[in-house]
Formats: C-alpha cells, structure tokens, sequence
C-alpha cells in the first residue's frame, strides 16, 4: 500500500512507485525538496519527470549506474506553453524555456537564453495524458478529454 501527502493510506500504484524512486535518485545529486507529480518513459534509458515545481529528464548513466539529471525547469521559466506536436511519425510536446544561468555553460552567457524543448513519445494517448498532465502543473486548461 502507499502513503499520501497527507498520511493517507490507498492502494498500491506501480507508476508512482517508479515515479518517486526515479525522482529520489534525481534528488540524491540535488538540493531539491520536490514531490513527485508524473513520469513518462521516452525509451529504456530516458524518462521526462514532472514534479510539484519543475519537469526535468533524466538518464541512465551505464558506467555509474545510476539515473542523472540531463536537463531540468522550474515552472515559471516556462514562456512558451507546452503544445502537441503531431507531423507524421513524431508524436511529442514542444515547449520553451529560459536556461538557468547557473548551470552548466549558461553561466558563462550574461544573458538568459531560451531553449526550445521537444519530449517525443511512443503513443497518442501517452502524448495527450503527459501534455494534459503537463499543463495542469502550469494552471493551464487541458487540451482535449483523455479517454481512458
């Protein structure tokens, strides 16, 4: 069974659990107090994390065996809202986002850069649920109802 923020006791959620340790091995390398919100696997060594305050990436790291953080934004750097994307093949969410300056090669540009982000997914349904997940940490309405 799991616990709930507020010490409630529910049923076993298999998602969540690999959720949450999946953001405790992104915690291990910050100072993060976040709690865990959504994930989605983008293939065996890539999952995108949203969490209470920011969405991030995380990879598999083969040679130290363990999951790291490849890129990360707090909610309110986000400037462009997150869309569907739907060409052909590619099925994902675009979004853009202001870099933080204190990481990595950002610290050495005065300014703050936008990058543009694209979370592409193996599944219609997966794309619609992560974007509508995506946008209610933004209080943002969803884009369309999931069927479920």
């Amino acid at each position: 069974k799991q616990w709930y923020q507020r010490r409630v006791r529910g049923p076993y959620n298999s998602k969540q659990s690999e959720g949450k340790y999946l953001l405790q091995q992104a915690k291990s390398s910050t100072q993060w107090a976040d709690e865990y919100f959504h994930h989605s696997c983008l293939s065996k060594k890539s999952v995108f994390l949203l969490t209470d305050n920011r969405c991030l990436l995380l990879q598999y790291d083969d040679i130290l065996n363990h999951w790291k953080v490849e890129w990360s934004h707090v909610y309110n750097e986000i400037v462009k809202v997150p869309e569907v994307l739907d060409e052909g093949d590619g099925l994902g969410i675009v979004f853009s986002a202001y870099m933080d300056p204190n990481v990595g090669f950002s610290k050495f540009f005065k300014e703050r850069r936008k990058k543009t982000r694209i979370i592409i997914l193996q599944s219609r349904l997966e794309t619609q649920r992560l974007a509508n997940e995506f946008r209610k940490r933004l209080h943002l309405p969803s884009l369309e109802p999931e069927n479920d």
